[in-house]
Formats: structure tokens, sequence, C-alpha cells
């Protein structure tokens, strides 16, 4: 079965975080030297406005530079896959176009998080309502019910959705869901692009189907990962377990300090400047760590050996 758009993302896609200064405004400056680092490890896709880069706490127009300033700075050395779900059509729609003028390789998007979608063909319309502004664009659904409350059946939605969606590439799988994952692997013979945003179970996530990740840890820990995949292709899965419970035990301790910032983004965000890549704080309502809490985050994550295999 020939796949739905040229656009095909095997491998890790780093979801970015948005770079603030001290008072929580964006600070441009930081992208630059933050792309430079992914490059230099081999990431080669970026997922921009998402859980991770605080898109919801972003006006319109904030997520519109920040899309622009990553397409100027990535000068197609990355793809960049844009984040346009917003709380109505209206703003969804906008972004979408400015997406597309902007020179976004792909989009995606979230449900609406207030009136929700409830069943499939619900989700198809809006979905379709949206992928129908950029036609050129290759479209992904994203896929986060632990956020969204929207529990509904991703074989489900391929299906019925592959009949409506001219443009649709594929779903930014970010659910535990293994069964309904390979259920997506088979739609018409793998016709659709599967991105796996579980990081602390991704080595499930590709040998149930799916074809590559988009994540968080992919900012800082992407040698992992990289090693995590190329061992799998090699049939050495010991070694792949290996390299996955380092992630899983990176997010245990992230998900325990999360839960004391208001969410798990402020506490990945406090990593990357571990690695020399200060994001500043996240937004409200969560919240920085305090240099006591931070002490102590910092002196956790060295005690499992961070800093000598991320």
């Amino acid at each position: 079965m020939a796949k739905t758009t040229d656009y095909w993302v095997e491998g890790l896609v780093a979801a970015v975080f948005t770079p603030f200064d001290d008072k929580r405004e964006l600070d441009l400056s930081k992208i630059e030297p933050y792309c430079d680092h992914l490059l230099k490890h081999n990431i080669r896709h970026i997922y921009v406005n998402g859980t991770t880069g605080e898109g919801k706490s972003l006006t319109l127009q904030e997520r519109k530079t920040v899309t622009e300033k990553w397409i100027s700075v990535s000068k197609k050395r990355i793809s960049v896959m844009v984040h346009v779900g917003c709380m109505n059509m209206i703003d969804s729609v906008e972004l979408t176009r400015h997406a597309v003028e902007a020179g976004a390789d792909a989009i995606a998007t979230l449900p609406p998080l207030f009136f929700k979608p409830t069943n499939i063909d619900a989700l198809v319309r809006y979905c379709k309502a949206v992928a129908d502004e950029a036609p050129h664009l290759p479209f992904y659904y994203y896929h986060l019910p632990v956020m969204s409350h929207v529990y509904l059946n991703m074989e489900d939605f391929l299906i019925r959705a592959k009949e409506e969606i001219p443009n649709l590439a594929g779903v930014k799988f970010s659910d535990k869901d293994l069964v309904d994952l390979i259920g997506c692997r088979f739609v018409e013979d793998g016709r659709f692009n599967l991105l796996y945003g579980c990081d602390e179970q991704l080595m499930a996530g590709l040998v149930t189907g799916a074809h590559g990740a988009v994540g968080s840890l992919h900012n800082f820990a992407p040698d992992m990962y990289h090693r995590m995949i190329q061992k799998l292709k090699e049939g050495d899965f010991s070694s792949a377990r290996n390299e996955q419970i380092h992630g899983q035990r990176l997010c245990r301790i992230i998900y325990r300090y999360g839960a004391i910032l208001g969410g798990n983004v402020a506490a990945l965000k406090h990593i990357m400047s571990l690695i020399g890549l200060d994001m500043g704080p996240p937004r409200e309502p969560m919240r920085a760590l305090t240099p006591e809490e931070y002490a102590n985050y910092k002196s956790e994550i060295e005690s499992i050996g961070f800093m000598d295999w991320h």
C-alpha cells in the first residue's frame, strides 16, 4: 500500500520547549543554539507548540512567532511539524493558514479541549476542517487522551478519516494503549505514519508498530534513544531494554517533581539547564523549582547516571 503523503518520519522527533526569559516572555535568542544542539545530536524533525512547548499557554501571535523563528533558523536542515490545535476552530484555522505561509513541513492538532468530540464522526469533522486549510501539507492527529480526555479508538479514526481527509499522514500517538496502536499499524497495510509519544515505553511502541517517536526526552537524551533504536534494528533486545530503563527511571523522577510543580513540562524544562541550554521557567499555572528543589532534583538525576548516558 502506498504511503498517504511523501512526508514520512522515522526515528526521533524532538517536541521542542518554548524558551522564556525570567519574566516568562518569549526569548527567541535561545532558539538558534537550541537548533544547533539538536542537529549535533542527529535530530532532523521537531514538533513545535505542542504540550512540551506549552502551546496552549501561548497567545496566537506568540505561537506564530515561535513557528517563524524555528523555520528560519532550521534552514530546512530540520523538518518542522507545527501543532495548530486551539480551543476553537477559528483560531485553529488561522494557525493552519499561518503554518502554510511560514513554510512548515507538516501540521498536527489536538482536539478542542472544552467542547470535545464525543464520537469518531465528530473528531473526523473537526480534523477535516483543519486539514482542508492546508491540503498540500501532511496532517497528523495528536492523540493525547490523558490530557485531552478524548478517549476514542485511533484505529477506528484512521479507518473513517482516510475517506474524508486526503492529506491525513498519520497519528502522533501519545497513549499507552498498545492494542489500539497495533491496530493502527494494520489499517490499509500500514498506510499511516505512526509516531509514538510515551518516552518511558518507547521500546514497546516501536516493537508494536510505531515508525518513530515524538518526545520531550529527545531534547536532552537523544543519544540514548538513538542507541535503543539501533539495538532494536539489530535484534539486540537486551541492550535495547538497558537503554529504555534509563528513560523510564528518568521519567519516574520527572513525574514526581512534575506533580509538585503543576505539570511534567515544568520538570522537563529544568533538565535543559543541565546540558547547558536554559529554557527559562514555565508559564503559570506551572511553576519553577526553588533553588533548594533544583539542587535535590539535579542530585537525583545525576544519581541515576544521566550525565553518563544521556
